[in-house]
């Protein structure tokens, strides 16, 4: 593939990616409005409101959730397009190297830092997991006939925790496996002709 079509194909990424990320912020700062201003005009028509379900503008959660994950989507799609258009697989330079440290941090703070907290913020707030609600009552024939209750803020702290130790974990291996791919692309490629211009044939013991 030509340098041309990568960058172009990198451009496309890019611009559908930021579309996703606006039409997110748009679904998830929106959906709480009302319908109608003071004097009973229709506001902003074409963005999903909760009241469109007769739900409560403070405990829905759905809407605002899909906009969320829409503009987490985008934002991936324009890294990801960045990267394919004009980084991967191409010489390292110093202006590649700088711009691949800024996506990577910002990769790493959108994964380690945004989504934790807007689950934290979306459990202590509209779902309202807190210590005082029990989320389930383990076996007692697993406890010595115990009770023994789990609550929704134990199971909130339990899935971020186990989310960050996943990534954490994807991230290493990705960083080893890109690492490894480098190390066999600067070695030199085994002769497949010989100095009289003959197939190499390699001979078994």
């Amino acid at each position: 593939m030509t340098d041309h079509k990568r960058q172009r194909i990198g451009s496309i990424g890019v611009v559908v990616g930021l579309l996703f990320i606006a039409v997110g912020v748009v679904i998830s700062h929106f959906t709480g409005l009302a319908t109608t201003d003071a004097v009973g005009r229709e506001i902003y028509p074409w963005v999903p409101r909760c009241a469109w379900f007769e739900t409560d503008p403070n405990t829905c959660w759905a809407i605002p959730v899909v906009g969320q994950l829409t503009s987490f989507l985008g934002s991936q799609i324009v890294i990801a397009a960045i990267v394919f258009g004009w980084i991967f697989d191409r010489p390292l330079t110093w202006a590649r190297a700088t711009v691949s440290a800024f996506l990577f941090t910002l990769e790493m703070m959108i994964i380690f830092g945004i989504v934790p907290n807007q689950w934290l913020a979306l459990t202590q707030g509209k779902l309202g997991w807190s210590e005082q609600r029990i989320a389930f009552d383990i076996p007692k024939w697993l406890v010595l006939n115990n009770t023994v209750s789990i609550s929704y803020g134990v199971l909130k702290d339990a899935i971020v925790g186990g989310y960050a130790a996943t990534m954490l974990g994807a991230v290493l291996v990705g960083a080893y496996q890109i690492q490894e791919r480098w190390k066999r692309r600067g070695q030199p490629r085994p002769a497949t002709t010989s100095v009289y211009g003959r197939p190499v044939v390699r001979g078994t013991k």
